[in-house]
């Protein structure tokens, strides 16, 4: 049906993904009946797939919709109704007695991929003491947000605005998918329209995606070897003197460390290790840093590896040397509203005393640049072995035996808490072993203020319907949780927290749920803030030296270092070279797909049609070889198991590499594990030694596996 034959409509923001989309919703009865793009919206009446089947995922009939405390032994399915003042009283008490029996530490409190709600999970955490908050962050966003403050002291985003007059000239998009999802504070449809104005479109990525019709080269690179590809592209541009003179001589520090660094990644050499042409290598390096302005923006991929934050320091050392920071077109670090960062609800209570689990080895994931997390695969592992300080732990919508490498002993971890509760839409495999199980409201049902990580908008989420059955927002459940531990940091209602967080801009929610948006855009965005008293008086950036850090002092004061370089991965061609026979094809985990967000929405019909099944893209001269045809059932094995996907030909990779979707389950079948045995790739990664020495990446995208076909009888 068309908007217009409703008669109530409400302008709200979409989080079907990281979101920001603004959208507008058509309401019958206090159901929600139709989704469609907000054309007077600054995403302009766009909308994917996940946001439009909203409309199913708030209606679902499978949704969880009261407070239940588990019968029985953990992870039997056996579960009875309670009120929320029951659970809640239990949740609290319980935190209560572990502080005063073991201390704040013994708490953990996590969250999955953040949805908006990060500075509530951090803010709570702050509140009751314990440093062991924990994100999937380690291996998603916590790297590029450390390189960033590490090497610039700030945040960088992709200028596809034009605000300053120029737009990017040249774009690499590196490992990312942006196309299809909304991610890290920045549009797909600001990007797709950017590519209007944009001359060269470089894709880095071992296969190809959405926009290689569009590219002008695609640098078809083995998995995992990025750090090289970048160092080697550092190589053609200083020795052939390309660089940005005027922005390097005033405004980086360390470049002819950096300078003698690169000269170990002559193309050639380069050329060997990531398999892309050298000729490749040198054209692009020279169109990057003479065809600007240029953006590089940088995928999860990057993060999910044993180096990367050198990779990702590698990257943002060449947008630098061209001259590509802060410029218009280039990649600029945006100032907020007048209300400042929505996470600084979080970071107005202090850091708690005590480092958090993990962060003695992996020292970023202490970086002042963002909230202290705990490296969850260690907590994980010590839980397992019944070696770790944390009792008990309460998560907000993840689905952590799916999202995490190892998912068996991430089950191990989770029957070893003496007390786990979990809040979320439906039963996951993850939520099946919990002690209290809170029912979380859709976005749909939900007052907040929207700000995925910090950049020039906030847009209010305005509530559409009430909440299905006693399902309450994760703003509320946190608040009222905090209400009964640690009542001096928390508020009478969600409203007057809200009121609280916009009170710099001088604006109660009342008012700003009118308004819907609050931004600062066109020449309210100020380029080249470095030379001006932005960050320092005189001008300089935010770093410890003023400038841009081709060499860290922050990573060598703590001891690593303080330059980009290249590691090869844990498993390879190179690394694996007795294993070849058994382990012959490299295999990486999971490209986005626009349908689903992680572990979500397998339960939404419209989506669930459009795949019914995990799909493993295999090269047809490969797929020959093992007698495998399209639509097979295969088998993928890696030394820590295997499991089985559907086999989808596809030419666009090397014939020795294949991508498996990630985070599949099966909502369809049997509590407690929902197939989560079947077909889900982290049954295929490992949380074992390496990882990133800086904050403790897991490798997730380069792995050794071999494929074969399911038989009939297997």
């Amino acid at each position: 049906m068309n908007m217009k034959t409703y008669k109530k409509i409400i302008r709200t923001t979409c989080k079907s993904c990281h979101g920001g989309c603004g959208v507008l919703v058509a309401v019958e009865n206090n159901k929600v009946m139709h989704i469609e793009g907000d054309p007077d919206s600054l995403t302009r009446g766009t909308m994917c797939a996940k946001g439009i089947a909203s409309v199913q995922d708030v209606n679902n009939p499978n949704r969880i919709l009261y407070p239940l405390k588990r019968k029985g032994e953990r992870g039997h399915g056996e579960w009875e109704r309670i009120s929320w003042d029951e659970a809640l009283d239990t949740i609290a008490d319980r935190m209560k007695s572990n502080i005063r029996a073991h201390g704040p530490a013994s708490i953990s409190i996590c969250q999955g991929t953040g949805r908006g709600y990060n500075r509530y999970t951090m803010r709570f955490s702050r509140s009751i003491g314990t440093p062991n908050t924990g994100f999937p962050a380690h291996f998603c966003f916590a790297p590029k947000m450390s390189v960033f403050g590490l090497t610039v002291g700030g945040r960088l985003y992709c200028d596809y605005h034009g605000w300053g007059g120029e737009f990017p000239k040249t774009q690499v998009s590196w490992g990312k998918q942006i196309e299809i999802t909304n991610a890290d504070g920045e549009m797909g449809v600001w990007f797709l329209d950017s590519l209007e104005k944009c001359e060269n479109l470089i894709l880095i990525d071992p296969r190809t995606t959405g926009i290689s019709q569009r590219s002008n080269f695609w640098l078809k690179i083995r998995p995992g070897t990025d750090a090289a590809l970048a160092l080697g592209m550092l190589h053609v541009i200083i020795n052939e003197g390309l660089y940005n003179k005027e922005f390097v001589e005033n405004w980086t520090y360390g470049f002819d460390d950096l300078k003698n660094r690169v000269q170990e990644y002559a193309p050639d050499k380069v050329s060997q290790i990531t398999w892309i042409p050298k000729d490749e290598i040198i054209e692009t390096a020279r169109i990057i840093a003479i065809q600007g302005p240029c953006v590089i923006q940088m995928g999860q991929s990057l993060e999910a590896g044993n180096n990367s934050i050198q990779t990702l320091r590698a990257i943002v050392c060449l947008m630098a040397i061209t001259g590509n920071i802060e410029r218009p077109g280039g990649m600029v670090h945006w100032l907020t509203p007048e209300t400042g960062p929505m996470d600084e609800f979080a970071k107005e209570l202090a850091q708690p005393n005590g480092l958090p689990i993990g962060a003695d080895k992996y020292k970023l994931l202490a970086n002042p640049h963002h909230s202290l997390m705990c490296h969850l695969p260690t907590l994980f592992k010590q839980l397992s072995r019944n070696q770790c300080q944390v009792k008990m732990l309460h998560s907000e919508g993840s689905n952590l035996m799916v999202t995490y490498a190892n998912p068996r002993q991430v089950r191990a971890a989770i029957l070893n808490l003496q007390f786990f509760s979990t809040a979320d839409l439906y039963m996951t495999p993850t939520t099946e072993l919990a002690d209290i199980f809170l029912p979380a409201a859709h976005w749909l049902e939900t007052d907040d203020i929207y700000d995925m990580h910090p950049r020039f908008m906030i847009e209010a989420i305005n509530r559409t319907a009430e909440p299905a059955g006693e399902a309450w927002p994760d703003n509320r459940i946190y608040n009222e949780l905090g209400r009964r531990v640690a009542p001096e940091h928390w508020f009478g209602s969600v409203e007057e927290m809200l009121d609280h967080q916009l009170r710099k801009a001088n604006i109660k929610w009342k008012v700003f749920k009118g308004m819907g948006i609050l931004a600062r855009t066109g020449k309210d965005q100020p380029y080249y803030k470095y030379k001006t008293d932005t960050w320092k008086k005189n001008g300089g950036f935010p770093t410890k030296t003023g400038k841009v850090e081709l060499y860290s002092t922050g990573l060598e004061e703590m001891g690593y270092d303080p330059l980009p370089h290249y590691k090869e991965p844990n498993e390879s061609p190179v690394s694996m070279k007795g294993e070849k026979n058994r382990y012959p094809l490299i295999l990486s985990t999971g490209g986005r797909l626009a349908q689903y967000f992680h572990s979500q929405y397998r339960q939404v019909p419209w989506l669930r049609q459009t795949q019914v099944w995990p799909l493993v893209q295999i090269h047809p001269e490969t797929a020959a070889k093992l007698n495998i045809t399209d639509g097979d059932w295969v088998w993928i094995e890696t030394p820590r198991g295997k499991i089985k996907q559907m086999a989808k030909l596809f030419k666009g990779m090397d014939p020795k590499v294949v991508v498996a979707q990630a985070s599949w389950w099966y909502p369809e079948k049997p509590g407690p594990d929902h197939g989560v045995w079947e077909s889900n790739a982290n049954m295929l990664t490992s949380n074992e030694l390496p990882c990133d020495p800086c904050i403790g990446s897991t490798t997730l995208r380069a792995l050794m596996c071999n494929i074969s076909r399911v038989e009939e009888d297997d």
